[in-house]
């Protein structure tokens, strides 16, 4: 993989702050989450202009995520019901396999494809992801699925801990 995205979580941070860095350390994106009744992240590229956003469709069952991206709805991720929590996306083909709830999974295009592995980073403070892919154009659109899978792992976890 010839790309590389840093995605490390603020450790004071309300509602949710990250900055997304490139493999050369540069700040690329940054996120920003919103108190609201559905959890919403909006994506900001290095000049400040807003270029994605994720939030959560209110009445839905089990949780869903609607993604857009320079200001149109690019699809929709949700979590479906079963045994092991899998993952239903409508988002440009692609498909994920292995432990995405371990942080530690790859995403595949509409031909099989592998391309890009997203891992949990371990020995921070703080939560921290890296996406490694090859094509640049598709850094944005990883970042915002990486963003939406960690906010349904967040969703299950409080699920979870309120049982």
């Amino acid at each position: 993989m010839n790309h590389s995205l840093y995605i490390s979580q603020k450790f004071f941070s309300l509602w949710g702050k990250y900055t997304v860095e490139n493999e050369a350390g540069q700040t690329v994106y940054t996120v920003q989450g919103e108190p609201s009744l559905t959890r919403r992240q909006k994506v900001y590229d290095d000049a400040g202009s807003q270029v994605g956003e994720l939030h959560k469709v209110l009445f839905s069952w089990l949780a869903r995520f609607e993604i857009d991206m320079d200001g149109r709805s690019v699809g929709t991720i949700q979590q479906k019901f079963g045994f092991r929590p899998k993952l239903e996306l409508d988002y440009f083909g692609w498909r994920v396999q292995g432990d995405i709830w371990g942080w530690n999974y790859d995403v595949c295009n509409a031909q099989g494809q592998v391309i890009a592995q997203i891992r949990k980073e371990i020995w921070h403070l703080t939560d921290h992801y890296a996406i490694h892919f090859n094509d640049l154009k598709e850094g944005l659109p990883l970042l915002l699925l990486a963003l939406a899978i960690d906010c349904i792992h967040d969703a299950q976890a409080a699920v979870s801990s309120s049982s």
